[in-house]
């Protein structure tokens, strides 16, 4: 018998980790919420070995906000880990609302975890939304990177049985009516009356939000589309060169500067023609920005592009 024959196939890193024994991981970041964070896993259907726990550390506005954020965090903790029997992490986030830096992250915990040879299943539940987005948007990029990730990597919602706040404004009315009657003969239910109607008043005009929050240097975040995994090598060399280029302003001169990097003798044209046709591709996957500026053309990395870069080192 061929001796050759009798020798073990070799394994991929991805077989190689779908051999090992693996862990069933969820990475949950919490907001204000605590009992859609806990019962798929207490009273559904989800598997669980660890947790973890994405909180924010920046300081609260408003000092009741914050202190209900720790306390979920802290009765999450105790839930999973004491009284559930699940492995527990804390991880701390900065800034909540910079999409930029959630989104990094999200990527290299997930992919972390896929390496050990887990599953991981992320709950978008709570949180802002900007984390639950980059946390999503991060879970569907490997999943369209790596298709044979489709049932390792889950993104997953739970929706509340009912919303404690419209509770809270019925309360509010009946507070407002009992307090009418008392206003005339007490000074303080007088103030407190004003103070409720004017918070009811508020509620009937804006709905459970009032104004638009400055974040990043506007009133907005864009969230950016999941970019399509087929790139090739001259794509992702264009990619991180223009991370570290920055915008360059024509693609002659784009051109110029990458055969310099690469310190490559190329025939200019040809290698112009390079460029531009692979920029294009970079621009219709959504990577790249392009600006027609005259009769030059300026180009930039895209958001995707950038936080792509930072996700995939050389």
């Amino acid at each position: 018998m061929d001796p050759i024959a009798l020798e073990e196939p070799h394994l991929t890193e991805y077989q190689e980790a779908q051999q090992r024994m693996g862990k069933t991981v969820h990475l949950i970041p919490v907001g204000f919420d605590f009992q859609r964070l806990v019962q798929p896993i207490a009273r559904g259907t989800l598997e669980a070995d660890e947790v973890h726990l994405l909180h924010s550390s920046r300081e609260a506005s408003a000092e009741e906000a914050q202190q209900l954020a720790e306390r979920m965090v802290d009765r999450l903790e105790e839930t999973f880990g004491t009284l559930l029997g699940k492995e527990v992490e804390r991880h701390s986030i900065g800034d909540i609302f910079e999409f930029k830096d959630a989104y990094p992250m999200a990527y290299e915990m997930i992919q972390s975890h896929i390496d050990e040879g887990n599953d991981v299943w992320v709950n978008i539940s709570s949180m802002p939304r900007t984390v639950a987005f980059a946390f999503a948007s991060a879970a569907n990029s490997l999943v369209v990177e790596k298709p044979e990730l489709r049932d390792r990597v889950h993104t997953y919602y739970v929706s509340p049985e009912e919303y404690l706040v419209t509770q809270m404004i019925e309360e509010l009315r009946k507070e407002r009516d009992f307090l009418e009657d008392l206003k005339s003969e007490d000074p303080q239910a007088e103030e407190r009356y004003e103070r409720i109607s004017d918070l009811v008043e508020d509620i009937d005009q804006s709905g459970v939000t009032k104004g638009a929050k400055q974040m990043n240097g506007g009133l907005h975040v864009e969230f950016p589309t999941v970019p399509s995994a087929d790139l090739h090598d001259f794509e992702k060399t264009i990619l991180h060169f223009l991370y570290d280029a920055g915008e360059v302003e024509s693609t002659s001169e784009l051109a110029r500067e990458l055969a310099d990097h690469l310190d490559e003798e190329v025939d200019g044209d040809s290698f112009k023609s390079k460029v531009q046709y692979n920029v294009q591709k970079l621009e219709e996957k959504g990577l790249v920005n392009r600006t027609r500026v005259g009769n030059r053309t300026k180009t930039e990395l895209g958001t995707m592009g950038e936080l792509w870069v930072e996700t995939h080192p050389r």
